[in-house]
C-alpha cells in the first residue's frame, strides 16, 4: 500500500507490504518504489503569419506557434526560438 501511482508520484515512494497468515498473524515491511516519467512531450506546431510593425520588427510567442502540444504528465513550459524578426 499504496499500489497505484500517477504523475504526482514521480520519484521515490515508500510502500508497505502487509502479509497475513491463515491464523491472523500479521507482518509488514517497507520498500521504495521509484516512479519514472520517461515519455517525451509531443511538440506540435502550426504555421504563423506576422506583420512587421512601423519599425520593421515582429515577434511571435510560443502560444501562437503551439498546436495542442501534449505530455502525459502536463507541460511545464514552452518557448519558441527565434521569437523576434
Amino acid at each position: 500500500s499504496p499500489s497505484t501511482f500517477d504523475c504526482s508520484s514521480v520519484g521515490g515512494n515508500t510502500v508497505t507490504l502487509t502479509v497475513t497468515d491463515v491464523n491472523g498473524n500479521v507482518s509488514t515491511c517497507s520498500s521504495t518504489v521509484t516512479v519514472e516519467d520517461n515519455i517525451f512531450p509531443n511538440a506540435s506546431c502550426q504555421p504563423v503569419t506576422v506583420q512587421l510593425d512601423a519599425s520593421g520588427n515582429a515577434s511571435v510567442t510560443a502560444a501562437q506557434v503551439d498546436d495542442n502540444s501534449s505530455d502525459n504528465c502536463g507541460i511545464a513550459s514552452m518557448s519558441v526560438s527565434p521569437s523576434t524578426f
